[in-house]
């Protein structure tokens, strides 16, 4: 895939709100020609931004696999359906179906007076992408900047994006069921699929108070089971909702399901509407017999205190491509760090302790396990030591001695590392050797007993510890007469 383009879909607000039709159509056409298409290239290590007029897709880091050449191109608009009104032109992502390790975000940024124009809310924006194999608008959701008149959504894949609205009832609106988004994109026989749907309820006198998804084996004709859609932890819009389909219920055929939802006024809403009548359908495939899970990157080492941000990749035997999912068990094994999730599909491992692990995670009855050494981190504090003891606090020596110093540096979860500082003493307690004598601090021949400090310095670290140099001379006794090389007057 290295150099592989990509075809982007990408949204141009219309900004035609209050003008003639004559004036709109030569304002559409001249606006569309400034960013009709366009292309970048992203490298995975860094990632990167897509700019075009009044639209940004911005990919993180790690977000691909490789370095991609990213390009966009307009296509025509899908009518609209139901009560989603299609606000912009679109742009189209290729290839179709290519999976981000971790969601791009994108915001598009719109003409109020065309929104207001049409009867329609700001707050009811939201960037959708249209399925033409179910003909249904998939939300993304919608984070609606009013100030900026600007609307942002994760996107998770390449696919056909469109700046949406809704038209809301005078009276009381059941909840919106933005469709469904599938993780892994296509269901695997045995593994668990988790569905994430936005369902907003628009009006101010009613809330969301249940949401369900209901699901069959494809072609069954069984009755549907359901489970209840639990709001999104992490997700900063308040407005997706997750379930997750038990992996015994995955076959290789697929699931036929539909959403259904009510508000705290009893008014039901369903995708497809007119559901149980009509459902959806998503084909499955089997469980890939070589590399059915994965890790999107492989590492070998870490330094503690660091983390790495993670995507966890299923396989079918038929697929192209893998697929992110939400891991359900993190593990950073032998206690050398600890997990956490960034985000509701991501995975960060922090690493903590030198020495050899396994960095770990399962999904559904599938594990995977990716070996990893850890080494010390930032050098956090100094210590000097003496016989493989850290040095007292003050070191009392005699004058003339030679005493052998070491110093040994810790980052900041007390991990070991070797350090090879410069040292020095105040002036009149002694002097430190050369290069030849690394560490060896001779004592002065001092009289009285003196005071003063020895530092270690390394990388902008020091550490000082207090010396009491102790004098080896005595007191000359007049009253004896008796003299020698080795004592004072007094």
């Amino acid at each position: 895939m290295k150099g592989q383009k990509i075809f982007l879909s990408l949204l141009i607000p219309l900004a035609l709100g209050c003008q003639k039709n004559s004036d709109r159509d030569s304002s559409l056409t001249s606006f569309l020609m400034l960013g009709a298409a366009g292309s970048q290239t992203i490298a995975p290590a860094s990632g990167g931004t897509v700019q075009a007029a009044r639209m940004s897709l911005t990919v993180p880091q790690g977000a691909l696999e490789e370095e991609t050449t990213i390009t966009y191109e307009k296509i025509d608009v899908p009518e609209g359906k139901d009560s989603i009104v299609p606000l912009q032109a679109a742009y189209k992502f290729g290839p179709e179906g290519l999976q981000f390790n971790k969601p791009a975000s994108m915001t598009v940024c719109y003409d109020v007076q065309d929104v207001l124009s049409r009867g329609l809310q700001e707050k009811t924006l939201q960037i959708q992408y249209f399925d033409p194999d179910t003909e249904e608008f998939i939300s993304m959701g919608g984070d609606v900047d009013l100030v900026n008149h600007c609307v942002s959504a994760p996107v998770y894949h390449f696919s056909a994006y469109i700046l949406t609205a809704q038209l809301l009832a005078v009276t009381n609106t059941g909840p919106t069921i933005g469709g469904a988004t599938f993780f892994p994109g296509t269901p695997i026989a045995g593994l668990p699929v988790t569905v994430r749907s936005s369902i907003t309820d628009w009006d101010a006198a009613s809330a969301i108070a249940n949401v369900r998804f209901y699901y069959r084996t494809a072609g069954s004709g069984l009755a549907f089971k359901s489970i209840a859609m639990q709001p999104e932890p992490n997700d900063p819009t308040g407005q997706f909702y997750t379930a997750k389909v038990p992996g015994v219920d995955v076959v290789a055929a697929g699931l036929e399901y539909y959403i259904e939802a009510y508000d705290s006024l009893n008014t039901r809403s369903a995708s497809p509407a007119s559901a149980p009548a009509a459902f959806s359908t998503r084909t499955g495939d089997s469980l890939d017999g070589t590399t059915p899970i994965r890790f999107q990157t492989a590492i070998t080492q870490m330094s503690a205190g660091f983390s790495r941000d993670l995507t966890v990749q299923v396989k079918g035997s038929s697929a192209a491509t893998f697929f992110p999912v939400p891991a359900d068990t993190l593990t950073f094994a032998g206690g050398k760090g600890v997990t956490s999730r960034p985000n509701w599909l991501g995975a960060r491992y922090t690493a903590q302790i030198i020495g050899a692990s396994f960095l770990q995670a399962s999904y559904g009855s599938q594990s995977v396990s990716m070996p990893i050494n850890v080494y010390p981190g930032v050098m956090d504090r100094i210590e000097l030591r003496y016989n493989d003891a850290v040095l007292p606090d003050p070191l009392e020596v005699d004058g003339n001695s030679v005493t052998q110093l070491d110093a040994a540096g810790y980052d900041a979860f007390n991990n070991f590392m070797f350090v090879q500082p410069v040292f020095t003493a105040s002036p009149g307690i002694g002097t430190f050797g050369d290069a030849a004598n690394y560490g060896k601090f001779t004592a002065g021949n001092v009289f009285p007993d003196t005071a003063g400090t020895i530092s270690a310095t390394v990388g902008g670290y020091t550490v000082t510890y207090n010396v009491l140099v102790h004098t080896t001379w005595t007191l000359c006794q007049f009253d004896v007469g008796l003299f020698d090389d080795v004592c004072v007057f007094n």
